[in-house]
């Protein structure tokens, strides 16, 4: 009978790295399957990766500092919305609403009274 052990050694790294892949797979394959995502003026496509959304907003510095504060892992309404469902993109669809009707309010409300 021999002793030469059967298949080869691989590094916790090239472990970790490989499952690291496969989440990430899985993670690209429930986008896919997912299909277009909307929220409120917000909307996803997986075809694209682009978020869509009114122009206004999505061409100012609120906007640019709320996608900062996301893709940053800042953002509190992404990271409790990812928490609470483990859909990443349905929250960033939703903090941008959210931010968006705040922004949106106050820019109605400072041309009433200004």
């Amino acid at each position: 009978m021999s002793t030469t052990p059967i298949g080869y050694e691989i590094s916790a790294e090239a472990i970790i790295a490989e499952a690291r892949r496969q989440e990430e797979e899985r993670a690209r394959a429930a986008i896919d399957a997912a299909g277009p995502q909307a929220c409120g003026r917000f909307s996803f496509d997986p075809e694209t990766g682009a978020i869509t959304g009114p122009a206004e907003y999505m061409e100012s510095g609120h906007y640019a500092r709320r996608m900062a504060a996301i893709t940053g892992g800042r953002d509190v309404v992404t990271s409790f919305g990812y928490s609470q469902h483990g859909d990443a993109i349905k929250a960033v669809l939703v903090s941008l609403q959210t931010d968006y009707a705040a922004w949106k309010g106050m820019r109605d409300f400072e041309g009433r009274i200004g």
